[in-house]
């Protein structure tokens, strides 16, 4: 799988669903009802998953030459979107968007 085809499933498998319903709340606007911002995420086979184990399985794949740093980073950026959702604060969701395009600069530095 080349960096790209990786970061187009990381950004469809985990960023687009975690980003959903915050993006939805932002653009309807107003105040979120409790828990709508966490997403229900599925695994390859469709079982129920977490963010963290959706996470690990993806990066798990990441392209050999991902520096270490920029996945950590992103691993954090996306315990702190979980915790952003579960506390309804949809500007803290909405934060992975900006830690995806880090982590695909960072990547894309290195696999051109």
């Amino acid at each position: 799988m080349t960096c790209a085809e990786w970061l187009a499933r990381l950004r469809h498998d985990l960023c687009k669903r975690l980003l959903w319903p915050a993006r939805d709340r932002r653009d309807i606007g107003g105040d979120p009802a409790g828990g709508e911002l966490v997403a229900a995420l599925v695994d390859d086979e469709g079982r129920p998953t977490t963010a963290a184990a959706l996470w690990e399985a993806l990066r798990a794949e990441a392209p050999p030459d991902s520096p270490p740093a920029a996945l950590d980073e992103f691993a954090a950026a996306v315990a702190a979107t979980v915790a952003a959702a579960r506390a309804d604060d949809v500007a803290g969701v909405l934060k992975l968007e900006a830690a995806f395009a880090s982590l695909a600069a960072a990547l894309e530095q290195r696999n051109p």
